[in-house]
């Protein structure tokens, strides 16, 4: 920091700059005050002060004098989330290098915001694991936790329940009332499955009208009396049709099995899926 050239250059950097000794900030470039949303000097502050509490451990450990004197820090690119002085969150990539600054030895911490690139990554990772019209677990992601759930289940001795449901008669309201109406009679039919299912299990749109509910943790839970109540729950479902008109009421068929760790996920549902239209076939007639 000592040469006035490369001071100037850092100065009018677009990325944030600071330099940190033993946790305190003792110079920063204005891309950096900016950053940290600060409008006066940093001088003197913490910089863990402006890191979220859960990358405080991180931000701490190299800025250890040990971390410093690491030759590989400047290889190891770091992310952490900042909270500025606007008490907002920004997601930051990090350089680190050590630094010679008023003959001490400190930390270079160079900075750029990703906030934008990481919401990008993350929805992108929701969307490949998710029903973008419903907003559950898709297909991939329910076989992914049913997976992990047998996994569980074969040390723990406790078989999962699977609940397979069937929109009633869904193909005849979208002929009828068109394919915004039908999804609309999907989305709060999620949202009754959602309400009806405890927090820790997966509720997920399988495909089409066809939704499973995953109960991982049965202990407490009675196959039979759970599936009557999510029959009950999926019972004249109010779709609203709009200009006066009366709401069109859905329901859905359902049939539950206890996992069988023996046979495959697909073998299991079938039978899930069987029961559910033996259900079917009883509401038609």
């Amino acid at each position: 920091m000592q040469d006035a050239d490369y001071r100037r250059l850092v100065e009018d950097s677009p990325l944030a700059t600071l330099v940190v000794q033993d946790g305190l900030v003792v110079w920063a470039n204005p891309a950096g005050q900016q950053l940290l949303g600060v409008e006066g000097s940093l001088e003197g502050a913490e910089l863990s002060a402006f890191v979220h509490p859960e990358d405080r451990a991180d931000v701490l450990g190299v800025l250890t004098a040990e971390a410093v004197a690491d030759p590989a820090l400047e290889r190891v690119p770091h992310e952490w989330r900042l909270v500025n002085g606007r008490d907002e969150n920004v997601t930051v990539e990090v350089l680190l290098a050590p630094v010679q600054h008023a003959g001490r030895r400190g930390m270079h911490v160079v900075c750029w915001d990703v906030s934008l690139h990481v919401a990008r990554q993350r929805d992108l990772a929701h969307r490949a694991t998710h029903d973008r019209l419903t907003g559950l677990p898709n297909r991939s992601l329910l076989e992914d936790r049913w997976h992990q759930a047998r996994s569980r289940a074969r040390r723990t001795g406790l078989a999962p329940l699977v609940v397979f449901c069937d929109v009633d008669d869904l193909k005849q309201v979208n002929d009828r009332h068109g394919h915004v109406v039908g999804d609309a009679a999907l989305v709060e039919i999620a949202a009754r499955l959602r309400q009806a299912a405890r927090g820790e299990d997966t509720v997920a749109r399988f495909g089409g009208d066809e939704f499973v509910l995953l109960v991982e943790s049965p202990a407490d839970v009675e196959p039979d009396a759970l599936a009557a109540r999510l029959r009950e729950a999926l019972t004249d479902v109010e779709v609203p049709l709009g200009e006066g008109r009366d709401p069109l009421l859905m329901r859905c068929s359902v049939g539950h099995v206890v996992d069988d760790l023996t046979r495959s996920t697909a073998e299991v549902l079938a039978v899930a899926d069987a029961r559910m239209y033996d259900q079917k076939r009883r509401n038609r007639s």
